[in-house]
């Protein structure tokens, strides 16, 4: 408990000092060769039902604020263009990374066996203890990454490494420290509207001070550029997991996301993603099919301010379990963001979310408010 309070304490330290650390990263930017990039990020958020809380790391994906505006083609090859493509590197390297975050609700999953001893699996048992905690939750990460682009302009290195606490108001057992490292080449050809990108993670989940998950990711992705207004990408991620608890069963996941972003004017940005996922346990009850799409508008407001609205449906089915479980969850989200300088911005958000299974005691729904700041550098 120390050990979370002191890293949610030194976050929210460098989060307040991110005006001379701006200016100090202004002044050692380069366009070429090494570079060194970073985010402090934090965010407290309140929950009705902290069981169906989303992870920290799994928000919707909004539009930034330097995502909007369109660039004359004409100015393709000038050092503007090269900062803009620089402003668009900034964070800790994990952007490829897809559903490696677990949440509170499924840790309490991988428990969750037949704790009543009713011969019937919790997952599917419809007497079993469906605890309901209103909770807050302060969450604190740091990223920082380096990048180094070969002679050719057309190929570069990336390292990154993150460090992400949770800290509950009341639910200690819910605490966690997850630490992560990557590393990956990227390749975009001169003058192509084609991207591509390979990498290799691990990501390792502390809870209660032990080791409880650690998963190594393989990460392909590829992006086309349409025109200055759309671009498609993809991705796929191979996740080998392994829980140390002797209850609960590893696992081998695959994931595939499919994006779509569209600027229709300098103010607005869609977005729409699709991905399908399907995990191989080693308790084969645990095997699921799971989908799901979201969908996000961004509007670009005055005072360097964006408003988003975001819906998503996910849809999961534990195909092996008798009788089998399905569980349909829908989620609404708005933010409001506001941008302070290039680095440092604001956000305010509300997000609901519902699950309707066929197992109706398994039905819940989630209600929560969130605040938080992050600062790039």
């Amino acid at each position: 408990m120390k050990r979370n309070v002191l890293f949610s304490a030194i976050a929210l330290v460098a989060l307040g000092s991110f005006a001379s650390g701006e200016a100090l990263a202004k002044q050692a930017k380069p366009k070429s060769g090494h570079k060194f990039t970073g985010s402090v990020e934090i965010q407290h958020r309140s929950n009705d039902n902290i069981s169906l809380a989303p992870a920290a790391g799994d928000g919707f994906d909004y539009a930034e604020l330097s995502e909007f505006g369109i660039e004359d083609e004409d100015d393709i090859d000038s050092d503007d263009e090269d900062e803009d493509e620089d402003e668009d590197d900034e964070g800790d390297g994990f952007d490829d990374l897809v559903d490696v975050d677990p949440s509170e609700d499924e840790i309490d999953e991988d428990d969750a066996t037949d704790e009543d001893g009713d011969g019937i699996d919790d997952l599917i048992d419809p007497d079993a203890d469906n605890v309901v905690d209103p909770e807050r939750r302060l969450s604190a990460s740091v990223g920082l990454r380096h990048k180094y682009t070969f002679a050719n302009g057309t190929t570069s290195w990336s390292n990154g490494i993150r460090f992400a606490n949770d800290t509950h108001n009341q639910r200690n057992d819910l605490d966690k420290f997850n630490w992560a490292v990557t590393t990956g080449f990227g390749f975009s050809p001169k003058r192509s509207k084609h991207g591509f990108k390979q990498s290799l993670s691990y990501v390792a989940l502390e809870q209660d001070g032990n080791e409880v998950r650690t998963t190594f990711v393989v990460s392909l992705g590829y992006t086309y550029e349409v025109s200055k207004r759309l671009e498609f990408s993809a991705t796929y991620n191979y996740q080998d997991k392994d829980i140390s608890k002797p209850t609960s069963p590893d696992a081998r996941v695959d994931t595939v996301a499919l994006d779509a972003s569209f600027k229709a004017t300098d103010d607005d940005i869609f977005k729409l993603k699709y991905a399908p996922k399907v995990e191989d346990s080693t308790e084969v009850t645990r095997n699921s099919d799971a989908w799901g799409w979201e969908f996000t508008y961004t509007r670009k407001l005055p005072w360097d301010m964006t408003a988003g609205v975001g819906y998503s449906f996910d849809s999961v089915d534990l195909k092996n379990l008798v009788p089998n479980r399905k569980d349909d969850s829908k989620t609404l989200g708005v933010q409001l963001t506001k941008d302070i300088g290039k680095q440092f911005s604001l956000e305010l958000g509300y997000e609901t979310r519902d699950r309707q299974s066929n197992i109706p005691s398994k039905n819940a729904g989630n209600d929560s408010v969130y605040f938080g700041g992050t600062w790039k550098f």
